[in-house]
C-alpha cells in the first residue's frame, strides 16, 4: 500500500503494522478520529506529511523484516529473546537510567519536565522487568510443556492451555502500558529534541531515549508478530 494524504487514518492501521505507535508518538487519535484523513491530522498535529509518511514506512519495514523469523521453529526464536533481545534492552536501560538521573538533578529546576521522565523511565523499568519476567518464567515455560506432549491439539489440558494463554494476556498488558509510558516520555521531551541551549548530557539523553524507545518497541512488534502468534498456533 503505497501510503498518500487521501488515505484515512483507519486505512493505515489497517495496512502498515507498526503505524498506530507512530499515530500515538504524535498523539493522533487513531480510535475514534479513524476517519479522518492523514493531511488533516498532519495539520491539525502541525507536523508534515512527508514526516509522517517516512516514519511509518521506516516502522513497517522494520517489522515486515521480521517476517522471516515466521519460517524459526519456536526454540529459536525464544533463544533469540533470552541472548539478544533481553540482554540489549537491559544493558541500554541500565545505562540510560543514571544519566536521567544526571540530568533531573542538574537541570530539574529549570525544566521540570526532565524529572517527570526520570520518574517515568523508573517505572518502565519496572514494567519492563516484569515483562521480560513473564516471558522467560511464564511463558517459555507453558510453550515447552505444551511442545513436549506427542499431540499437543489432544492431550493440552486445561491447566496448560490456561497457563499459556494468561502469559500472552499479561504481556499484552505488559506491552500496552509500556507503550503508554514511552507516549508520554515523547510527549514531554518533544519527541526526543533537546533545548537549544541543552548541554551534551541533555543531548544525549533524549539521544539515548529515542533509541530505547525504538528497540523496545522493535522487540514489543516481534513479541506481538512474530513469537505469541507462532505459539497460540501449536494450541489452534
Amino acid at each position: 500500500m503505497e501510503i498518500v494524504k487521501e488515505n484515512t487514518i483507519a486505512e493505515v492501521v489497517s495496512k502498515k503494522l507498526g503505524s498506530d505507535h507512530i499515530f500515538s508518538k504524535y498523539n493522533i487519535d487513531f480510535c475514534c478520529g479513524g476517519g479522518l484523513t492523514l493531511e488533516a491530522a498532519c495539520t491539525e498535529k502541525g507536523i508534515t506529511f512527508e514526516t509522517l509518511r517516512q516514519e511509518i514506512e521506516s516502522m513497517n519495514n522494520k517489522i515486515v523484516g521480521t517476517s522471516s523469523l515466521t519460517d524459526r521453529d519456536l526454540g529459536s526464536l525464544m533463544q533469540m529473546v533470552k541472548t539478544e533481545y533481553y540482554p540489549t534492552i537491559d544493558h541500554s536501560f541500565k545505562e540510560i537510567l543514571p544519566l536521567a538521573s544526571k540530568v533531573a538533578d542538574v537541570h530539574g529546576a529549570g525544566h521540570c519536565e526532565v524529572v517527570d521522565i526520570k520518574e517515568l523511565l523508573q517505572t518502565v523499568g519496572i514494567c519492563l522487568d516484569r515483562t521480560f519476567a513473564n516471558t522467560l518464567n511464564g511463558l517459555f515455560p507453558a510453550i515447552d510443556t505444551i511442545l513436549s506432549l506427542d499431540n499437543p491439539n489432544a492431550e493440552i489440558t486445561f491447566k496448560q492451555l490456561e497457563a499459556l494463554k494468561g502469559a500472552v494476556e499479561r504481556i499484552t498488558a505488559g506491552q500496552s502500558f509500556i507503550e503508554g509510558v514511552f507516549h508520554k516520555i515523547a510527549n514531554l521531551s518533544s519527541n526526543y529534541t533537546a533545548p537549544e541551549e541543552a548541554c551534551n548530557s541533555y543531548r544525549f539523553l533524549y539521544q539515548s531515549l529515542q533509541q530505547l524507545d525504538n528497540k523496545v518497541h522493535g522487540y514489543m512488534h516481534f513479541e506481538k508478530h512474530v513469537l505469541v502468534p507462532k505459539a497460540l498456533k501449536i494450541i489452534a
